[in-house]
């Protein structure tokens, strides 16, 4: 601000100094005419006009860009005229995730539902679970899957169901013993993608072929672990399979629970 007031009182002194050039200008142009002949005066003098012209408007324009009150408003209207923009940009942001996530929440509930659908006249435990792991394979595209329910007599997790098994046989653990046991301990899903050599192998007609993702999905009911669902995929899983997992595993430990409990 110091600056500005400079400036502003250097261009009143340039335009004095240039008034009183024009003015000593003069004086010396009509001195000439009255004492010797002098040609082309007219152009001398709109030459000298045009000067005085140009000073006028440089004064002008230093003058209004060194008015520091103005200068100020300016930035002051700049600053809440972008700030303004900056808010409305971000509610727009908002709206648009909020829709987002909207349908992106109606459709997880739809997969899951599709997913857990058309089985409740189901009463054997392992047709429920053989049925769920059929119905994931359908709708997400899992290739092979096991689903162990915890026996709560013994303490253990059993294969109650499997979906395009070769010639693997599922083992039941304890919580903490292996991969599967460890999601059921920490209760957060897992997902691996250097599976070892014979662990999956997807056998058909066409021959033979090992997945590249293997899924581990904690299933809790009253935060504890009642299941554990092992599933291989050829695709890498996004954030959407997740969610959607989540889900299902959410509505299915409630229904596991029934069978558990009798």
């Amino acid at each position: 601000m110091t600056n500005l007031n400079k400036y502003r009182k250097l261009s009143i002194v340039a335009i004095t100094a240039l008034v009183i050039s024009l003015l000593l200008s003069f004086a010396a142009l009509w001195n000439s005419l009255l004492t010797s002949e002098v040609k082309h005066e007219g152009w001398v003098i709109v030459f000298i006009l045009l000067l005085f012209a140009i000073g006028i408007f440089l004064f002008f324009i230093a003058y209004k860009i060194s008015d520091v009150v103005k200068l100020e408003k300016i930035k002051k209207e700049a600053y809440e005229s972008g700030k303004t923009e900056i808010l409305e940009e971000i509610e727009k942001r908002k709206k648009v995730e909020k829709s987002d996530q909207k349908f992106e929440s109606e459709d997880i509930d739809k997969v899951a539902e599709t997913i857990l659908s058309g089985m409740q006249g189901i009463r054997t435990e392992s047709v429920y679970c053989n049925k769920v792991l059929g119905n994931l394979a359908r709708e997400m595209g899992f290739v092979q899957g096991i689903l162990y329910v915890k026996d709560k007599k013994e303490g253990q997790f059993n294969p109650i169901g499997e979906y395009a098994l070769t010639d693997r046989k599922p083992q039941p653990f304890r919580i903490g013993e292996g991969l599967p046991g460890q999601v059921a301990e920490n209760k957060s899903m897992m997902t691996l993608y250097d599976i070892p050599e014979q662990y999956f192998i997807i056998s058909s007609g066409l021959g033979s072929s090992q997945p590249r993702f293997i899924l581990l999905v904690p299933v809790l009911f009253s935060e504890e672990s009642v299941a554990v669902l092992e599933l291989a995929a050829f695709k890498k899983p996004d954030e959407m399979t997740g969610k959607i997992l989540n889900k299902v595993s959410s509505e299915l430990g409630h229904k596991l629970n029934k069978f558990i409990t009798g």
